[in-house]
């Protein structure tokens, strides 16, 4: 039988699959760790201090999206400390060995789960990339079964983080759905 399929596995191999390699006109034109200092930073510290700084951080965040497409928020309310935790759960998940990883194999249209690259619509060359995925919400439709169950916590770390975001995306949303004068 062979080995699992996973990156860990192919990265040892002497040549790297043709389904891996993009055309050359197709390759980023900037270097992996190259990254702009221009991308907006906004700090939401107030955003809910309707007489406060509300319309100057909705401002920013209109302002950005149209000039930009992209921003950052800081002083978001996400515990420093989830966030950081949340990180070495996804960390101790991919350092699995492939078998473990592999549990949670989301082919033949398993919603959720462990998949190695992907193709977006329409693409022909995978990522070279390891993805978890799993949904969240609704709550009601949290299928557990496809949520990875190592790193041992990982379940009530994801949950309270996942909630943290969806209050913020919330927070973001009705921002951008405020009139603007």
């Amino acid at each position: 039988m062979a080995p699992a399929q996973t990156l860990t596995y192919l990265a040892q191999e002497k040549t790297l699959e043709s389904s891996f390699v993009r055309e050359e006109d197709e390759r980023p034109k900037v270097a992996y760790n190259n990254f702009s200092n221009e991308i907006p930073i906004i700090s939401l510290d107030g955003i809910d201090d309707a007489g406060g700084r509300r319309a100057e951080i909705c401002n920013k965040i209109v302002e950005a999206c149209e000039n930009w497409g992209i921003f950052q928020v800081v002083d978001h309310g996400v515990d420093s400390k989830l966030i950081s935790e949340m990180t070495r759960f996804a960390k101790g998940f991919f350092d699995l060995p492939p078998e473990e990883k592999l549990r949670f194999d989301m082919s033949g249209g398993k919603k959720g789960g462990f998949i190695v690259s992907s193709h977006l619509q329409g693409e022909a060359v995978k990522d070279w990339r390891e993805l978890v995925t799993y949904f969240s919400y609704p709550t009601r439709q949290r299928d557990y079964s496809r949520w990875p169950d190592k790193p041992e916590g990982w379940k009530e770390v994801t949950e309270q983080y996942s909630e943290k975001l969806m209050n913020l995306a919330c927070k973001l949303l009705e921002v951008l759905s405020e009139p603007r004068g």
